[in-house]
């Protein structure tokens, strides 16, 4: 930051410190804020009062006619010191349901921004940035409250939708494990009727994501990882015609991503092996491997089909190479990272809101 910048935001600091004094924040709010926007690393690592949030607000809204108020800054604070929290416990192994109280200052902070465009500006980003953030962390049903919101508010906004089916999609897939599992064990019929309930909830929440990802490709029919994602799901709902033609769909579309195009010819073999075609599925799985060499779960389907041909040394084979390329994966496979949505990317759109905060 240069010395004059940095010269206009101590006086403004300074002037809300001074008019602090009678009414509005209190000044160890003001100089945090200050400090947050000259990139101290330290203030969101200080330990605060429980109350401080809620005191903290109540005291901003006698400031919201201010509009040269940092409050972009003022919410990454608390956002910032929540990720911190998280980070700091992201050893456990069981992540227990949590509330995100300073997610809900940080909220309560850019509700405060009066000039519409300003606060559409900054809170669209930050509400999916956020949901990301928390399925991330293990917090699913905080992360559905984030999105549900930025649906609501932002109707027009695709990522909305595709993050929230994406959820869904994944906590039905998991339910049905446990669902499967309990199939294993002797069963009674007050146990018969829990796991039907289960099924029935993830048959629910399946139709869910369905219309989350229509109603992406509705708002951007470019968005092809809704596509692709429509197309996995249409499948597992036992509808493989209507798969495959979402995901050719995707196949065709010029210019599309290495990463969706590997998934889609990954959910086509898929597709072709479970009809009855292991030789049409060796050919979608050596597409997909061809996208991205460094790929895992293409060499494990590819084997996979080819020892179903009978095929045993091409197999074996298929396997070897993964295993040789190890040392020289620099990426997560698309495979791996699918049930996790596009959380990876929360990092990456905190970073942006820290620089449209404090610029």
């Amino acid at each position: 930051m240069s010395r004059r910048p940095a010269a206009r935001l101590t006086a403004f600091f300074l002037g809300l410190a001074a008019a602090a004094q009678a009414q509005g924040p209190s000044p160890a709010f003001l100089d945090a804020v200050e400090r947050y926007c000259r990139g101290d690393p330290d203030v969101v690592r200080e330990t605060w009062p429980r109350e401080r949030p809620r005191r903290d607000i109540a005291d901003l809204k006698r400031l919201n006619h201010l509009e040269t108020f940092p409050f972009e800054a003022a919410a990454m604070l608390y956002t910032d010191r929540d990720v911190e929290e998280r980070n700091s416990a992201s050893d456990r192994e069981e992540v227990p349901p949590q509330p995100a109280p300073l997610l809900d200052a940080a909220r309560q902070v850019l509700d405060l921004i009066l000039d519409p465009e300003r606060r559409r500006r900054f809170a669209r980003p930050w509400l999916l940035a956020v949901a990301l953030h928390l399925v991330r962390h293990g917090q699913w049903p905080s992360a559905l409250r984030y999105m549900e919101l930025g649906q609501e508010r932002y109707p027009e906004d695709p990522l909305f939708p595709l993050a929230r089916g994406s959820l869904l999609e994944t906590q039905a897939a998991q339910d049905l494990q446990f669902v499967s599992l309990a199939d294993l064990e002797p069963v009674g019929p007050s146990r018969r009727e829990a796991v039907w309930r289960q099924a029935s909830a993830s048959r629910g929440q399946m139709i869910q994501a369905e219309g989350c990802y229509r109603r992406a490709l509705a708002a951007d029919p470019g968005l092809l990882e809704a596509r692709v994602r429509l197309g996995h799901l249409l499948h597992r709902m036992g509808q493989p015609q209507k798969a495959v033609a979402e995901l050719e769909g995707v196949i065709a579309a010029p210019d599309a991503d290495p990463h969706v195009l590997y998934l889609a010819w990954l959910f086509l073999g898929a597709i072709r092996e479970a009809d009855g075609g292991p030789r049409d599925a060796v050919v979608a799985y050596q597409a997909a491997i061809g996208l991205l060499p460094d790929g895992q779960a293409a060499y494990v389907a590819l084997s996979h089909a080819l020892h179903r041909l009978g095929e045993r040394g091409a197999s074996r084979e298929a396997l070897r190479e993964p295993i040789a390329r190890a040392g020289r994966r620099q990426d997560w496979d698309p495979w791996w990272l699918y049930p996790w949505g596009q959380s990876h990317e929360a990092e990456a759109r905190f970073l942006a809101l820290r620089r449209q905060a404090v610029r």
